[in-house]
């Protein structure tokens, strides 16, 4: 079901609920009065009169409780998969104003993000269940270590290509720069699930969870023909001069990269 679908149930749910309670009210509302009254009941209707009233509204209080349960319950269970759906709506969308720059995500300000949120998660969770915060820092540690990972290559290939005056090969570096934002748009998905989950709940622990190792996932694959592609470049330029040397290879890698990033990532 899409938003608009789960907030039209929201909304309905939360109506029921109102009614529920009130029905729960009222029938509690009943029952008080009726033990109030109790001897004049007896006086003046009898123990019959008071049996058949008492009894009216006890099974009235205890109908009115499991209503007001019941539309409760679905009403907490419309909003978590409203909230589930907006989460997911949002990490699918690319539009991130408080998070690009001229068109471009900032690495350097998603890192900075992803650790300001992640130890705000991790601070709330550690109070609460040690266990589950030890797992949700590994998870975050892993999506960190993939963007310390891309900053490492990017300054190996501009190293390799400066020492070697390859300026022909300036393009490469350009390959790698999609790599990097194809690395931040999926840490950003994640930001935004967690920006609108609560490390209180534990459905909400679980998709963060599970998104943060999705994205690690997806990152190191991408992290993987990365490298592949700097040792292309590297014995390319080794072997110049060579009549073997070839270039072919370096392209391969080049469009290997190109159709992975092409691929969407994460939630695409």
């Amino acid at each position: 079901m899409n938003k608009n679908v789960l907030l039209m149930k929201y909304k309905k749910n939360k109506v029921r609920s109102v009614i529920g309670m009130i029905a729960f009210v009222i029938a509690l509302i009943l029952k008080i009065v009726v033990g109030m009254f109790t001897d004049i009941l007896v006086v003046y209707g009898g123990i019959r009169l008071f049996g058949v009233l008492s009894a009216m509204t006890t099974i009235l209080l205890i109908a009115g409780a499991v209503a007001g349960a019941g539309t409760l319950a679905m009403l907490f269970i419309s909003r978590y998969e409203l909230r589930k759906q907006q989460a997911i709506e949002s990490a699918e969308s690319n539009a991130g104003p408080v998070l690009k720059v001229k068109g471009k995500l900032d690495p350097v300000q998603i890192r900075n993000s992803l650790i300001t949120e992640g130890d705000k998660w991790l601070s709330i969770i550690s109070s609460n269940n040690p266990n589950e915060a030890d797992e949700m820092d590994v998870a975050l540690e892993n999506v960190k270590a993939t963007m310390a990972q891309m900053d490492d290559y990017q300054l190996r290939l501009k190293n390799l290509l400066d020492s070697n005056g390859a300026d022909a090969l300036r393009d490469t570096e350009e390959v790698l720069d999609g790599v990097e934002q194809h690395i931040c748009r999926n840490v950003r998905k994640l930001l935004n699930i967690m920006t609108v989950s609560s490390p209180n709940t534990q459905n909400d622990l679980d998709v963060v969870e599970l998104t943060a190792k999705n994205c690690a996932e997806d990152n190191n694959r991408l992290l993987k023909t990365t490298k592949e592609f700097i040792v292309a470049v590297t014995e390319f330029l080794n072997s110049q001069g060579d009549s073997g040397s070839s270039i072919n290879e370096v392209e391969v890698y080049k469009n290997a990269l190109t159709t992975q990033i092409e691929e969407g990532g994460i939630y695409s």
